[in-house]
């Protein structure tokens, strides 16, 4: 009998402080070592990774690519969120909104579930907006195309991609 589950979910709450966030990273990189096979992480990183995450141009530009890249090494993919750009606010009456909270998934978590969803939810408790993951029912039609930036970096890709023009 396998001890192994079908698929990993990681929570998160990214730290605030800058000197911090590097030690989170890594310390997701040994997560990730230990949680083999489809995975799924999602909450606060508290961290973005893209100037559009954010509605002002005050940007930490080497943290967003520490980020970045981080997403890229593992491979992960992030799930669309529907309806909603940002998910946090500090209430101001010029509010600065970002886009902290995100569910990143390996593609092997996203060919078990390829009807996931996700959703934002209303909250009066919190400057966070809670997040629904969820399935829907499969409706066959077109498979949306999603080019991943780490392809690129796998061995034999040109070889692939020249194969499957040919």
């Amino acid at each position: 009998m396998d001890d192994e589950p079908d698929w990993w979910f990681t929570g998160v709450y990214g730290p605030h402080q800058d000197a911090d966030k590097m030690d989170f990273l890594n310390e997701l990189r040994e997560v990730r070592n230990l949680c083999t096979g489809p995975w799924v992480i999602g909450g606060d990183f508290n961290m973005i990774y893209s100037a559009e995450d954010k509605n002002n141009e005050n940007l930490n530009r080497a943290m967003m690519g520490r980020f970045r890249r981080f997403v890229n090494d593992l491979e992960l993919k992030e799930i669309p969120l529907l309806g909603r750009r940002y998910m946090w606010s500090n209430e101001r009456e010029a509010p600065t909104l970002v886009k902290l909270d995100r569910v990143l998934c390996t593609s092997c978590w996203e060919e078990m579930f390829p009807g996931c969803i996700l959703q934002s939810l209303a909250s009066q408790i919190s400057d966070h907006c809670p997040l629904l993951l969820g399935l829907k029912e499969w409706i066959r039609g077109k498979w949306r195309f999603h080019f991943e930036s780490f392809w690129t970096k796998l061995p034999h890709f040109l070889e692939v991609v020249a194969d499957s023009w040919g």
